[in-house]
C-alpha cells in the first residue's frame, strides 16, 4: 500500500501543478484540478497509515472545491454562509478525528482555514499567494505527522506556485 500511496501523491502532485501554473482569470479550471489533487492526497494518506487528521482536511477540500467549482460555473460569488459552514467543518472534522485538541491537529485547522481562502479567491493570482501559505503549512504538517509521502505533493507546489508567481502574476 506504501507504494501506492506514492504514486496517488505523485498524481497529486501534477494536478496541482497544473493548477497552480493555470493562469486562472476565473477560478474553474483551477478548481478542478484543486479537487482532484485534495481527493488524491487523501486517499495516500489513508493507504500510507498516517496522516488522517490530513486525510480528513483534504477529504473535505476536495468537497469545497467541487462546491466552489459550481459557484464558479454559473458565474455565482461564494456565499460569506457557505464560507462560513467550510470553518465550523472543518473545525468540528478535525477535533473528531483527532479525538480533541492536539498541536498537530491544530496545524490541521489552521491549514485548512487557510485553504478555504485559497479556494474562495475569484483568480489564479490571489490564489497561489494563499497556496503558499498553505503549503509551507501543510509541509509542517507532513513533517511532524511522519506523512512523508504528503511532502512530493505539498513541497514541490510551494515551488510551482512561487513559479507560477513569476510567470502570471508579476
Amino acid at each position: 500500500m506504501n507504494i501506492l500511496a506514492y504514486v496517488l501523491s505523485g498524481l497529486s502532485l501534477i494536478s496541482m501543478i497544473i493548477a497552480s501554473l493555470t493562469k486562472g482569470e476565473r477560478m474553474g479550471k483551477i478548481l478542478f484540478f484543486v479537487f482532484c489533487a485534495n481527493f488524491l492526497t487523501a486517499t495516500s494518506y489513508l493507504l500510507n497509515g498516517q496522516g488522517i487528521n490530513g486525510a480528513a482536511a483534504c477529504y473535505l477540500g476536495a468537497l469545497q472545491s467541487l462546491i466552489n467549482y459550481f459557484f464558479d460555473s454559473k458565474n455565482k460569488p461564494i456565499p460569506k454562509w457557505l464560507i462560513c459552514i467550510y470553518a465550523v467543518a472543518i473545525i468540528v472534522l478535525n477535533l473528531w478525528v483527532s479525538g480533541g485538541v492536539t498541536w498537530l491537529g491544530m496545524l490541521v485547522i489552521v491549514a485548512s482555514l487557510v485553504f478555504v481562502l485559497c479556494i474562495g479567491q475569484e483568480n489564479g493570482a490571489k490564489y497561489r499567494i494563499w497556496t503558499v501559505v498553505n503549503m509551507i503549512l501543510w509541509c509542517t504538517y507532513d513533517v511532524l505527522s511522519g506523512a512523508y509521502n504528503g511532502l512530493i505533493v505539498h513541497f514541490p507546489l510551494l515551488i510551482s506556485s512561487i513559479i507560477g508567481m513569476i510567470i502570471h502574476d508579476r
